[in-house]
């Protein structure tokens, strides 16, 4: 069948106008989508703008927030030691000993310390904290004494433990008394406090009661071999002594 002109133009009409819309809607949807995008992504940069413009308002309060919370971590930290060794855990326990006059040591367990808070070295290091460069880490240590001992006797350890010099806390105390028996047998468990890179150096524990004279029988001072001598047979004697209560008596009975 033969088109007419007619029929012709009323085609090229039709495809003229679909070649309109393809050409027009298309980029203009995409446009939309970019439009969209764009509106999108300006929002967000609207909403981080508008907390900049709040931090910038409040620019001077948040530093002097900053300097007093640096000098409240420098003030905390400063009043911890830097690390406690197995010796201070053994001299409290002597403390508590001649405390208690009926006390016998079974056992004493230290165990592994465990991190309470952490101020990483980056954060410190960000923080520009005068005298601090590494992390700062807050410690705590369980030791537990198991001993066997009266109640007035038991009275005078917790007394000893609550005025110590060191930075400890009573977590609990367990006692069980036998039937018919005065003797109580359980634990004391304390928890040691530390800061690891408070920048104080460890100060060894004073054993005044092991010198005597004019002289200091620990000649050479910490380190040299006399003193570390000295420390092991004191360590060694603790040690024999908690764990086996009752053998010093039994000699004194042999003897006499």
């Amino acid at each position: 069948m033969k088109m007419n002109d007619k029929h012709v133009f009323a085609l090229l009409l039709v495809l003229a106008v679909g070649l309109f819309l393809v050409v027009y809607f298309v980029p203009l949807k995409n446009t939309n989508d970019e439009i969209s995008s764009m509106e999108s992504n300006n929002a967000s940069l609207r909403k981080e703008i508008s907390e900049l413009q709040v931090y910038h308002d409040n620019k001077a309060q948040y530093e002097s927030d900053t300097e007093t919370l640096k000098k409240e971590v420098v003030d905390i930290v400063s009043k911890y030691p830097s690390m406690y060794k197995e010796e201070d855990y053994l001299l409290e326990g002597i403390a508590m000993r001649d405390a208690g006059d009926t006390l016998q040591y079974t056992s004493i367990n230290i165990a592994d310390p465990e991190s309470l808070a952490l101020i990483t070295e980056e954060t410190v290091k960000s923080a520009e904290i005068e005298g601090y460069d590494q992390k700062i880490e807050y410690l705590y240590q369980k030791v537990d004494y198991s001993m066997e001992l009266n109640y007035s006797s038991l009275k005078e350890v917790i007394e000893e433990a609550f005025s110590s010099n060191y930075k400890l806390n009573v977590d609990s105390i367990t006692f069980t008394r036998e039937k018919d028996e005065n003797i109580l047998k359980g634990v004391v468990s304390l928890g040691f406090y530390y800061v690891d890179g408070n920048g104080r150096e460890y100060e060894e524990p004073v054993i005044e009661e092991y010198t005597s004279g004019t002289d200091n029988i620990f000649v050479g001072g910490y380190g040299s071999d006399l003193y570390q001598k000295i420390e092991k047979a004191i360590r060694d004697a603790f040690i024999d002594a908690i764990s086996n209560p009752g053998a010093g008596d039994e000699d004194q009975a042999e003897g006499e």
